[in-house]
């Protein structure tokens, strides 16, 4: 049936897990999103709703307001309400709830844990996938120099500035490129400023 499909299809694209569980650790209008898109994937690859089964955090806030990706899920697990470092943004607590749940990848939605390096790097320590970006590119696009020198290597315009022109490959970058890019003496300034134009923005 359906599950055999869809070992077929990652087998034959390359991919080396079959991903059944995922647990959504976001709400409201993100978590409502990736369900509905997990679903019309679902069914207009194998015509099925059984091939993933999506689970939700919910805290009681979102239990009382009948939120509806709580409806959409196939299941949710309560954390506790507040502020989101109690839940949504508490990486032990979604790692533990992954594993409780028996999770096979964790989709982090946007904000809450969705850009802390901690949460991929957490969730591999225990084999579960995390469905976003690794926590290199995370802790390299954090910072807005690296951010930058990705950027260029990727192609994409940015504005003239001291690293102009610098590129790697992969999404690690060497110290000597950081410190080609930066600027530490006023002489060096005075040099870089020429280069740029003006006006100019000194950060």
């Amino acid at each position: 049936g359906a599950h055999v499909q869809y070992e077929n299809y990652v087998l034959s694209r390359g991919g080396t897990r079959i991903i059944r569980k995922i647990l959504i650790a976001n709400n409201g209008l993100g978590a409502v999103k990736a369900i509905r898109s997990f679903r019309l994937w679902e069914y207009e690859t194998f015509r099925s709703r059984e091939v993933l089964h999506v689970v939700c955090m919910a805290t009681e806030d979102d239990l009382n307001a009948n939120a509806e990706y709580i409806r959409l899920a196939d299941e949710f697990i309560v954390v506790e309400s507040g502020s989101n470092r109690n839940n949504y943004a508490n990486v032990d607590l979604i790692v533990k709830v992954a594993r409780r749940c028996g999770a096979d990848a964790v989709w982090p939605g946007w904000g809450h844990a969705s850009e802390n390096p901690k949460l991929p790097s957490a969730l591999a320590y225990h084999d579960i996938a995390f469905l976003g970006p690794s926590a290199a590119a995370m802790d390299a696009v954090g910072d807005k120099i690296c951010a930058n020198i990705l950027a260029q290597s990727c192609d994409v315009d940015v504005i003239p500035w001291s690293g102009s022109g610098l590129t790697v490959d992969g999404t690690t970058i060497p110290e000597q490129t950081l410190r080609a890019a930066t600027l530490r003496t006023v002489e060096e300034a005075e040099v870089s400023a020429e280069k740029v134009g003006f006006p100019l923005m000194i950060k």
